[in-house]
């Protein structure tokens, strides 16, 4: 695995160091993206003259795309600025009210955002401003390459993105960006050999070669692990995690023990062993929740399991909390499908417990968020559970209120 990762870091990094292209088109695969942005992160973390703003929210919509992107930027900017305040420092300049207008076209809008991050380098020579858009999810494909291809258009000779880098992701499987940028003299492509082959082969050498240093042997017998996991290869999957969890057990490190446990216990579910599961999920719990600050994610995947697997036992009276819980978390990390996904299941452990008045509670609220955060789906899916409940209970002024919400959504 470092092998290709340090081949896509040089890739990456001559990327930034040119100046014939302001854009780079990353074809892969949704499966693949995290093995790009653990390339990134590491760019990010050692970059001396570049200023990374990292997204990786999925795209559905034009509008919803790059309101989140704003949103999600706007929440970083904030608390840096608190951070210089802090140190006694000068803030940053507030985002400009142009911005944060929605009625601005979604690909200007963006564009604005991009030059007024750059505008915070100062006047620091040789610094640049990198933004990566790499949704994990491209559910349309071909409005993402017009969103990108839009943001591009710049006139001759004075293009709006000097000492810009931008790192847009492009579906392997839907090349629209290859399509909408091809005639670009600005934009230049790039896929990264993150074939099955290549990777399956990268993780072995690394795990077996003794001139790494331990801690990343380790990391690449834990991402074998992992696709050992996805291919079926349960028995060896399960020796690999052994050696890997042994190892972070000994350096103290709370959150991969967490993420060890949380992969075994999944290995037993799908060999049908729901108490050896149940188990790891339960011992996951303590070392994600370890330390002064643990990671948001780990804690939130940790509880979410445990509370499926209490949930899929018909503990409802256990599960109902664990979803509380993890719905919170889910806010904090600013998830909003796995806080929906929360407070569903948290209203069908209520009502398994005869508990309506709460179940229905629950299903409205829920209801109501993902018709603010549009997302219809999960909107759709406790609007229905709230009908089934008002057809039995012969309420039919809030069953039909019900229909009308699911009429507008054309489901039902």
């Amino acid at each position: 695995m470092r092998r290709i990762v340090d081949r896509i870091k040089e890739r990456i990094r001559g990327f930034l160091k040119q100046r014939d292209h302001a854009a780079l088109a990353v074809r892969c695969r949704d499966e693949e993206c995290i093995a790009v942005l653990k390339v990134i992160e590491e760019l990010d973390e050692s970059a001396t003259s570049e200023w990374f703003w990292t997204f990786t929210q999925g795209f559905a919509d034009v509008n919803g795309y790059v309101a989140s992107v704003v949103k999600d930027f706007a929440v970083q900017h904030e608390g840096i600025s608190r951070a210089l305040e802090l140190r006694k420092e000068k803030p940053w300049p507030p985002i400009p009210p142009h911005v944060l207008d929605e009625t601005l076209p979604p690909p200007a809008r963006l564009r604005e955002l991009i030059m007024f991050s750059r505008s915070l380098l100062g006047q620091r020579e040789g610094a640049l401003v990198v933004w990566v858009l790499c949704p994990l999810e491209i559910k349309d494909p071909s409005v993402y390459g017009f969103l990108m291809a839009e943001l591009m258009q710049h006139e001759y000779p004075f293009p709006w993105f000097h000492h810009t880098r931008i790192i847009a992701r492009e579906d392997d499987r839907a090349a629209t960006l290859s399509a909408g940028l091809a005639n670009m003299p600005c934009v230049n492509f790039f896929t990264p050999d993150l074939s099955e082959e290549a990777m399956e082969k990268a993780l072995e050498e690394d795990a077996a070669d003794q001139h790494l240093p331990l801690a990343e042997r380790v990391q690449a017998m834990f991402l074998s692990a992992q696709r050992d996991f996805s291919y079926g290869r349960f028995g060896e999957a399960l020796r690999k995690h052994e050696v890997v969890l042994k190892f972070h057990s000994a350096t103290g490190n709370g959150a991969m023990v967490a993420l060890v446990l949380n992969s075994v216990g999944e290995i037993h579910e799908r060999q049908g062993r729901p108490q050896q599961a149940e188990q790891c999920f339960e011992a996951a719990l303590e070392p994600a929740c370890d330390g002064p600050h643990p990671p948001v994610p780990v804690m939130y995947m940790t509880v979410a399991k445990l509370a499926d697997s209490r949930f899929n036992q018909s503990r409802y009276d256990e599960a109902e909390p664990l979803y509380a819980t993890a719905e919170k978390l889910a806010t904090l990390q600013r998830d909003p499908r796995a806080k929906l996904q929360a407070i569903e299941k948290m209203g069908l452990c209520q009502w398994m417990q005869a508990k309506k008045d709460k179940a229905v509670k629950s299903w409205r609220v829920g209801a109501e968020i993902a018709g603010k955060l549009e997302i219809p789906e999960l909107q759709g899916s406790m609007l229905m559970r709230l009908r089934e409940h008002y057809a039995a209970a012969d309420l039919w002024i809030e069953q039909q209120e019900v229909e009308n919400q699911l009429a507008v959504l054309k489901m039902g």
